[in-house]
């Protein structure tokens, strides 16, 4: 049973990792933990005020796809917290994209 708070365990994210990196392949229920942990980094005050979040989340999902292959389950434990950090690293990339795109577009206008 999950503690009040806790949407998804570190051990269950760790095993869907390990599976992973044998097969190569990510199941259905870690694209779902994924998505769930970019949903709910997103929303904290420093992320939630963008109109872009959706798109910012969607960004994040592919970014942790990309870079899962370099987690190293012998030498680290905590999953969650890399996930976490490559969405945080993520959505300040897009932040910084899309503000350099804005100023493009306020230039030309």
């Amino acid at each position: 049973m999950l503690k009040k708070g806790f949407y998804i365990k570190n051990g269950d994210l760790l095993t869907e990792l390990v599976i992973f990196k044998q097969k190569g392949v990510a199941s259905e229920e870690l694209g779902q933990m994924l998505l769930s942990i970019a949903r709910n980094f997103s929303s904290r005050g420093n992320f939630s005020g963008y109109t872009w979040r959706t798109d910012m989340v969607s960004e994040a999902v592919l970014t942790c796809l990309k870079y899962l292959k370099n987690f190293d389950p012998q030498k680290s434990s905590n999953a969650f917290s890399y996930i976490t950090q490559i969405c945080n690293n993520s959505f300040k990339a897009y932040i910084k994209t899309q503000n350099k795109h804005s100023k493009i577009k306020d230039y030309l206008y």
